[in-house]
């Protein structure tokens, strides 16, 4: 089989033999069997000869995909960056003292005493409304990048959480799935809690509990996939990440990027 060569100055591609026909796009009035590489010399086939679909491959960008043609992948995530708290993602009212936007990101205390459960002075909440009243099972990826430090050693119990709430009460209170990081699959081998370090924590790939925020309940641990049967269908109303009411001396946390069904986050002001 033989190549030649296409040149326009600006672009210069291979062509095998039989695909010239293809390059030439619909409507040129030719057939593999009446052209072939033979038929073709060097440097007689210019760019606004081939079709708009095949200069964009030649030149490693997508055409637009055929009718029937299956999806291509799935390009990077969108990437959003956050310089200031409001909107979509806000600090919870009343919590304001307890949390500010810094270069870093998003930082939650210090708190003097982190197991302190007093709005603003030893707990905050950032709440995220982007997918409220979707159904909760719309929520495919939950993904946060976080550090957290203090004067002492909580075991994990000072990490940032994850809470998705929605449509729903029980005894009074709203319906909620918690996300801790120290409490993952109830083995202390798949705990991530190292302090200082900037985690990622993966919600919806990891257990959660059902309306226990403390963590009383081990046996109620689960994968995020278990509560879609009982509860996928219901409306998220809210999806927070609480720091503080935990443990922990001068307790500080800092949430970096949040994805979000492939929406990326990046804090920082």
């Amino acid at each position: 089989m033989q190549w030649k060569k296409l040149v326009d100055g600006r672009l210069s591609v291979v062509v095998a033999g039989a695909t010239v026909v293809a390059l030439l796009g619909a409507g040129a009035g030719y057939s593999a069997s009446t052209i072939t590489s033979k038929d073709i010399q060097n440097k007689t086939i210019r760019v606004k000869d081939v079709s708009p679909q095949a200069v964009k491959k030649l030149r490693g960008q997508p055409g637009p995909a055929g009718p029937a043609g299956p999806a291509g992948p799935a390009g990077p995530a969108h990437v959003t960056r956050v310089t200031a708290l409001g909107g979509q993602w806000t600090a919870r009212a009343g919590d304001e003292a307890g949390i500010r936007m810094t270069g870093d990101g998003v930082q939650f205390g210090p708190f003097a005493d982190g197991g302190d459960c007093t709005p603003g002075t030893g707990l905050a909440r950032l709440d995220f409304s982007g997918l409220n009243g979707q159904p909760l099972s719309a929520l495919k990826s939950l993904v946060y990048r976080a550090q957290y430090i203090a004067d002492n050693d909580t075991s994990g119990v000072g990490s940032p959480t994850m809470r998705v709430f929605f449509e729903g009460t029980t005894g009074g209170t709203p319906n909620r799935l918690t996300f801790s990081p120290n409490t993952q699959f109830n083995n202390p081998v798949n705990y991530d809690i190292g302090q200082g370090e900037v985690h990622e924590w993966i919600v919806t790939s990891g257990t959660v509990r059902f309306n226990d925020d403390a963590g009383n309940d081990p046996a109620g641990e689960a994968p995020w996939s278990s509560f879609m049967a009982a509860h996928g269908a219901k409306l998220i109303t809210n999806i927070n990440i609480l720091n503080g009411c935990q443990a922990g001396t001068n307790l500080r946390g800092i949430v970096r990027e949040v994805d979000v069904n492939g929406q990326h986050y990046e804090f920082g002001g």
